[in-house]
């Protein structure tokens, strides 16, 4: 070394990834290159000049990257979807997530020891890390244990067998079936200018919502659906119930019931609606058809949950809630001629948690509704008013929305429903997939079905070809189908359906069921139960304008 050679400075003494002697970056450098890595681990490292250790950070990301982008390509979001809900996938995630989440820290820190004075760096690289690691990710962690834990309570897991809630009735109790009641004040009459909930009588807790569906690894008396969960003619037949059920009664009635069918090969989808106080619906082939001179259920169609878990339990398969929801099953297969793949159930009393859970629903309310003695889940019977216009509903709100009937009728409650549903569909969005752990956390314990969780990789590329297909709809209401089933009404109903479908009808039996002139119950459009005698009598005539029921598109 001669007088002339610079005298080397403590900063670039030592070898480097760049060179034997380079200068280490300044402490904003490194606070800028710490950042970079928390968001895409091996940007900052690149920065700074650090290209071995930039490779070795970035390489597991681009992994996972390409791995995604491989199954994008493949199938687009629905390819992704698909492979997030198959089984085994989510508790890998979340064990991936875990990791990602240390690579990150890591990556940043390592990139801090670049600098001699690393203090600046931590100073910005800490709360950087803590709104772009720890929040974010520690929100991904809980999103995917709450869905897996959805999941597995919903979907059906294996072929063991479980308990089924206790539906043993209560001393002294007797079954009687819903009859009409006075109707309270119409809207004219109500003096409240918006929409209110007003307390009659003495408040006691709220007993209902708490998840009391049957367990799902239950063994039912009908063929269980498999990973392709549709037979053999191109279509899959979903069953929707909602079942409701609360502390003015203590069993289920299925309340709402809808066929869906979706054509496999095209997405397109067919709608049926079945009114709950259809009488004479045709039980299907075996000990309960042959108990009954009419071949058919007398009650409601709603009560009969009741009459296979209650009344007469002897005379269908299975034991509990399972024997209930599989009767509810085979008669709305016999009634309306169509197979059904599987059944869906979801308890109305749900809502009020997951409607919550979305922090409340905005929708325009068509016309008020007046209530005198709605059954409300924490007040009991109570005044109901619900103006026009548009309006924010909280849980408990919009079940009284979609449950209340005693202003109008059964008919006037479907469209309530729906107007409700399609308000809830309008509203997801990016808001609520953020509360997505809340959400499924409300709605655990309150839907159940017998599809096996191997199934949602199919369902879900299904679905999105239904997502923006067509869709037809029937609902089996007055004057063009009455209450009051007889052969040639079921007749016409399965050959309605059938031509909604575009496929050929169930022949016509040879010995047609002919159903016994007084019934046991008149159907109504009135209210919640009544724990009175039920009156006998010949069918009524329609005296109300229903919804029509021409099979229509929407």
């Amino acid at each position: 070394m001669t007088a002339s050679d610079p005298v080397p400075t403590p900063a670039a003494i030592g070898p480097t990834e760049s060179g034997p002697a380079a200068p280490r970056p300044s402490p904003r450098r490194v606070a800028v290159a710490g950042f970079l890595e928390l968001l895409i681990p091996g940007a900052g490292h690149l920065l700074i000049g650090r290209r071995r250790a930039a490779l070795v950070f970035f390489v597991p990301i681009a992994i996972l990257a390409l791995g995604l982008i491989a199954l994008y390509v493949q199938g687009g979001l629905t390819a992704i979807v698909a492979w997030v809900v198959t089984p085994g996938v989510l508790p890998l995630l979340a064990v991936i997530n875990i990791g990602l989440a240390i690579w990150r820290l890591a990556a940043g820190l390592d990139a801090v020891r670049a600098t001699n004075r690393p203090n600046l760096a931590l100073a910005v690289l800490l709360p950087a890390a803590f709104l772009l690691v720890l929040v974010p990710q520690t929100w991904i962690g809980s999103t995917i244990a709450a869905t897996d834990d959805f999941l597995n309570s919903t979907f059906a897991n294996g072929p063991e067998e479980t308990q089924a809630p206790d539906d043993t009735p209560p001393p002294n109790w007797t079954y009687a079936p819903d009859v009409e009641e006075t109707p309270g004040p119409s809207d004219a009459t109500s003096p409240n200018p918006s929409s209110t909930i007003a307390p009659i009588g003495t408040r006691r807790p709220m007993t209902a919502g708490t998840g009391g569906l049957p367990g799902l690894n239950v063994s039912v008396p009908w063929t269980r659906p498999g990973e392709v969960p549709w037979g053999n003619d191109g279509r899959f037949d979903l069953l929707l119930l909602g079942s409701d059920a609360g502390p003015d009664r203590w069993s289920r009635r299925m309340d709402v019931m809808l066929l869906v069918e979706i054509d496999v090969a095209t997405g397109k989808v067919a709608m049926i609606g079945l009114p709950r106080n259809l009488v004479n619906a045709p039980f299907p082939p075996g000990p309960a058809r042959d108990a009954v001179s009419c071949g058919c259920f007398r009650d409601l169609l709603n009560a009969l949950y009741v009459e296979a878990t209650v009344r007469r339990p002897s005379l269908w398969p299975g034991t509990g809630a399972v024997a209930g929801i599989g009767a509810v099953r085979s008669v709305v297969s016999q009634l309306t001629g169509r197979p059904v793949d599987a059944v869906l159930v979801a308890d109305l009393w749900g809502m009020i948690k997951v409607v919550d859970a979305m922090g409340g629903i905005d929708m325009y309310v068509p016309a008020s509704v007046y209530d005198a003695s709605y059954p409300d889940p924490v007040y009991g019977k109570i005044e109901l008013y619900i103006g026009q216009g548009q309006q924010h509903f909280d849980g408990r709100m919009a079940l009284a929305y979609a449950r209340s009937r005693h202003q109008d009728s059964d008919y006037g409650r479907m469209a309530r429903q729906q107007g409700l549903l399609l308000a809830i569909r309008d509203q997801i969005g990016p808001s609520t997939i953020l509360n997505a752990p809340d959400l499924f956390n409300a709605a655990k314990g309150f839907t159940w079905t017998d599809l096996p969780r191997s199934s949602l990789p199919n369902l879900v590329d299904l679905f999105s070809k239904a997502a923006n297909a067509s869709v037809k709809q029937i609902r089996i209401v007055p004057p063009t189908y009455p209450a009051w089933l007889t052969p040639t009404e079921i007749t016409q109903i399965q050959k309605a359906i059938a031509a909604l479908l575009g496929v050929a009808p169930p022949p016509t039996p040879t010995q047609s069921v002919v159903p016994s002139l007084t019934p046991s119950i008149t159907p109504s459009a009135g209210p919640t139960p009544s724990h009175t005698p039920a009156p006998t009598g010949t069918p009524p005539p329609a005296t109300e304008p229903p919804p029509t029921a021409t099979p229509g598109s929407s």
